[in-house]
């Protein structure tokens, strides 16, 4: 039996295929269980029609990127004319591995400096409207070749993870340009010259930032934000060692061949 196993250590696998419903016939849609996802997805489709036999048969393949860069890829034959005759298959890819530190250092060159550079220009500007995702998705636009977020959960290559300073990880020196993400975090600790005691929360549910340095002596990153505080782009500094609750993470962002998608055309 050709079946696909159950994949317990990454996000994609088997799903409802929608059979019933004729969803590949629709612009730009999903099956309907992955049609609520958007936080935490980001989907691509190709569409080819050729003949076969006097009918032009229509072979769609439907790429959904989840937010561990896991992937299925849905593919769909079907008769233009008769749409509800098709054959549906699904597979699944587990995520990319972890790109060597000189792969990072180049996304960081090719991607991340651009977007430090916008976002250092848009500094006492409300982008969007006002809120962190707005900024982020106008930064985005200056890297088109990149690997577009998943979401509003992943930003690219894991860079550092720290789950309330009870666990860490990181795979390269935090640069400016990355992508900062704090998920339910609480900080406590103390600051400025008279150690005055200080509580912070960010990112209830989620918030996101973008990197404008780090100093891993102090354990202090400066990043910019917006949507927060204020409705516009503004220097902020985060004390990770105060990290008392939560998740930090900080990605790179990278390019769309790290998940072996093709360059946009």
């Amino acid at each position: 039996m050709d079946q696909s196993r159950p994949h317990s250590d990454y996000v994609a696998r088997d799903i409802d295929l929608g059979e019933d419903t004729d969803w590949w016939t629709k612009p730009n849609a999903l099956p309907p269980t992955l049609q609520t996802r958007n936080k935490d997805l980001r989907y691509e489709m190709d569409e080819t029609p050729h003949a076969d036999g006097g009918r032009i048969v229509i072979q769609k393949e439907v790429y959904v990127l989840f937010h561990d860069y896991s992937q299925t890829v849905i593919s769909v034959r079907y008769d233009r004319d008769d749409p509800s005759n098709a054959a549906l298959t699904q597979r699944h890819e587990a995520p990319p591995s972890q790109p060597r530190q000189d792969q990072l250092e180049d996304f960081q060159t090719q991607y991340g400096a651009k977007i430090f550079n916008g976002v250092k220009s848009r500094e006492g500007a409300i982008v969007g409207d006002g809120d962190p995702m707005s900024l982020i998705k106008e930064l985005f636009t200056l890297v088109p070749e990149a690997l577009l977020p998943v979401g509003t959960r992943a930003f690219g290559c894991l860079v550092y993870a720290n789950l309330a300073n009870a666990s860490t990880q990181l795979f390269d020196e935090i640069r400016p340009g990355d992508i900062i993400t704090f998920r339910n975090t609480r900080f406590q600790g103390h600051k400025g010259g008279l150690h005055q005691k200080y509580s912070m929360e960010v990112g209830k549910p989620e918030h996101v930032a973008v990197v404008m340095d780090w100093d891993g002596t102090k354990k202090k990153i400066r990043a910019f934000e917006q949507g927060r505080e204020s409705r516009k782009v503004k220097l902020e500094s985060f004390k990770i060692g105060d990290l008392r609750s939560g998740e930090v993470k900080v990605w790179r962002v990278a390019g769309r061949s790290w998940v072996g998608w093709a360059p946009q055309e």
